[in-house]
């Protein structure tokens, strides 16, 4: 019992949904002898599920993603894992005899709000006994309420995208990893173990403003304002890839962080924003509009340095006209836009 309570203690320390995850699994990988742990988050693009791999716990060591904004790993279809369709789709737990391996696969659903987030998978040589599975629920359960309490704390109550605590918090994390010298072992004191997945593509950063909003509210009311934004919130979720960030920024504004191998598949994936709202019918409001303005994120970078040119951009796309994407590496290199200066290296702080 008391090696049990050691593992709750460790667990319930962190505010950090990573360390959370990587201590459920390490806990239930020690307490039931598993051969591994496995947590996967399940996303969902147009009718289809999709699994990805965010932590592993096994007897070749630990694996897991970094960041809140990393997409974890490879994501498959749901249809690849048939023990895993019942367990996402019924809410079922399932075990499922792996002969090729001689071992027991066991899956248990994460269902938080009556949504399935992820599956947590439990491979062991023999089935889990009662006791086994009575921990194994007793840790999951504990989890799942501490997935309730951090999206509670880091969710936007009107629109459920990610709040400006949580923005500041992760895009710290992802200047940090893109620091030069930056090695798979961190530097903190996170277990030196901790490792990054390997990220294909840039950052990128993109601020979405709603076009006469103060329009909005004052000839409908707040009440269909307040509408507007949760709509919007709805048609951003459908037209970014479930590894890409949203975040409510603030009133009427709005942030994406998304990952992107050019300018032009980040103009693209915008576009196909600006578009989605602007043929939207709101009620009562009939037809609304975005203005967006998007840079990319650079190692040696501040948060203030990448908000301030996506700022930069949008004013330009607010400036002519609005409804409209505007780049401010392109507005730079066309003159349209000052380059911001850094701030002074000479300055001692004490």
């Amino acid at each position: 019992m008391i090696h049990v309570l050691k593992h709750v203690e460790s667990i319930t320390q962190h505010r950090d949904r990573t360390l959370l995850e990587l201590g459920v699994a390490s806990a239930l990988f020690e307490l039931v002898k598993a051969r591994e742990v496995n947590l996967y988050k399940v996303s969902q693009h147009g009718t289809d599920s999709f699994l990805a791999r965010v932590t592993h716990v096994g007897q070749d060591g630990v694996r897991y993603v970094q960041s809140e904004f990393d997409e974890g790993g490879e994501a498959i279809p749901l249809t690849q894992r048939p023990e895993m369709v019942a367990c996402v789709e019924q809410t079922q737990i399932v075990r499922r005899h792996d002969s090729e391996h001689s071992g027991y696969v066991h899956c248990f659903p994460i269902s938080v709000d009556r949504r399935v987030l992820g599956v947590l998978e439990v491979v062991c040589n023999t089935p889990l006994s009662t006791e086994d599975l009575g921990t194994a629920e007793g840790f999951l359960g504990l989890y799942r309420n501490y997935l309730s309490l951090l999206d509670y704390s880091e969710r936007d109550t009107l629109t459920g995208l990610l709040n400006r605590k949580t923005f500041d918090e992760n895009l710290g994390k992802i200047l940090q990893g893109l620091a030069p010298g930056e090695s798979g072992l961190n530097r903190d004191a996170t277990p030196p173990h901790r490792r990054r997945q390997h990220e294909d593509g840039s950052y990128w950063l993109a601020v979405v403003d709603v076009d006469h909003f103060k329009r909005v509210n004052d000839q409908f009311g707040h009440l269909y304002g307040d509408e507007v934004l949760l709509l919007l919130a709805r048609i951003m979720q459908e037209s970014f890839r479930h590894q890409d960030r949203l975040f409510r920024f603030g009133g009427e504004e709005f942030v994406v962080i998304l990952r992107a191998s050019s300018d032009h598949e980040v103009s693209v994936a915008l576009e196909r924003l600006r578009a989605g709202v602007e043929a939207h019918t709101f009620p009562q409001v009939g037809t609304v509009t975005v203005s967006i303005g998007y840079t990319g994120i650079h190692s040696s970078d501040t948060i203030p340095d990448i908000v301030g040119r996506a700022d930069d951009a949008l004013y330009v796309a607010k400036d002519n006209g609005r409804n409209q994407v505007r780049s401010y590496e392109t507005l730079l290199a066309c003159g349209q836009v000052s380059a911001r200066e850094a701030p002074d290296s000479d300055i001692e702080l004490f």
